[in-house]
């Protein structure tokens, strides 16, 4: 029982975190929405930042499954269009961890030292699929410019939820704000791309 009201907890606070932003959530209403006391809630997290800590690590979990995404220079139009679906629905799926992380802050080193090498596994994921669309002539672009747009397309990636609030008041992503994302980062090299690889990626890299 113990550990389904554990899950309760996970379930309702992420949706409420994503819905409404971290800071505006109380454990108050994440214990009414789960139907619980506020006390009960205590004894499984007794912080909100010992959810976002849990979120992190499910967060990460997932993100395993994505960097495990083969490509060679025959496979990598479908390689690179099924890592950008994933690597959105991880933005879709834990919104506030990408939107909110000026307002929750640091949560541990064990944690900031696992985000970092996930930022160094994508980035190096990234160039290796430009370098693949190279030599199967999807792509023309000096190799110089690889490292820069892997860097480039993270950050658009990355920090899209919190682009969108900044500048938008948007705080709760929908089907077209996470679509203007993907394109968004498409923008930055699709020039570069074949107009055959254009349209596959147009059939096939949108949520």
């Amino acid at each position: 029982m113990a550990s389904k009201t554990k899950d309760r907890i996970l379930v309702a606070s992420l949706r409420l975190f994503n819905e409404n932003g971290y800071d505006t959530v109380t454990t108050a209403r994440i214990s009414e929405e789960v139907g619980i006391s506020e006390g009960n809630l205590w004894y499984h997290f007794r912080t909100k930042k010992d959810l976002v800590k849990a979120h992190q690590y499910a967060l990460i979990r997932d993100i395993d499954s994505r960097l495990a995404i083969k490509s060679t220079p025959e496979t990598v139009l479908d390689a690179y269009a099924l890592f950008n679906r994933k690597v959105f629905e991880e933005v879709w799926q834990y919104q506030f961890l990408y939107r909110d992380q000026a307002e929750f802050g640091r949560t541990s080193p064990e944690l900031e030292g696992k985000v970092h090498r996930v930022y160094e596994h994508t980035t190096a994921m990234l160039q290796k699929m430009f370098r693949h669309m190279i030599e199967a002539k999807h792509l023309s672009m000096p190799d110089d410019d690889l490292a820069p747009l892997a860097d480039n397309v993270w950050m658009v990636i990355r920090y899209w939820p919190s682009f969108l609030r900044e500048t938008r008041h948007v705080v709760k992503l929908d089907r077209m704000t996470l679509n203007a994302g993907i394109r968004h980062h498409f923008a930055l090299f699709e020039t570069h791309l074949t107009t055959n690889a254009r349209s596959y990626f147009a059939a096939h890299a949108y949520a």
